[in-house]
């Protein structure tokens, strides 16, 4: 994270208990949680901040909750039928869908194997499956 959004973290956490945020504070702080995305650090703290038992947050509570953090955050992403950009993973052209997907363009991939060998099979898949 950049040090602009750790000095963001701690406005936030001055907010709520009215510490006071100096160019110190903010790199001592940035020296700890640095290391930590910005996304994972902000949703650590609203969990920090939620748990009872810390009573003036620190920079550990950040780091105790930044791995739980990067799991909700994973899970309430949405999921996306999409390849990710780069992705090896194609497209058929009968179906318009990810090849790994596709039934019928699987099973004509297999069979095609089976019967010439895996050594055409790219050549034939690019000819004939792949968008």
């Amino acid at each position: 994270m950049q040090i602009s959004e750790t000095k963001e973290l701690l406005r936030q956490i001055a907010v709520v208990d009215n510490r006071k945020v100096t160019p110190d504070t903010v790199e001592a702080w940035h020296g700890i949680i640095g290391g930590i995305p910005f996304d994972i650090a902000k949703q650590a703290l609203k969990m920090a901040q939620q748990d009872s038992t810390v009573r003036y947050l620190e920079p550990r509570n950040i780091i105790s909750w930044s791995k739980e953090a990067a799991f909700r955050l994973d899970r309430d992403k949405p999921r996306v039928d999409q390849p990710i950009k780069g992705s090896p993973q194609p497209r058929c052209k009968a179906h318009n869908a990810l090849i790994l997907t596709c039934d019928p363009c699987c099973r004509r991939l297999h069979q095609h194997e089976v019967s010439k060998g895996l050594d055409s099979l790219l050549q034939f898949a690019k000819a004939e499956i792949y968008a």
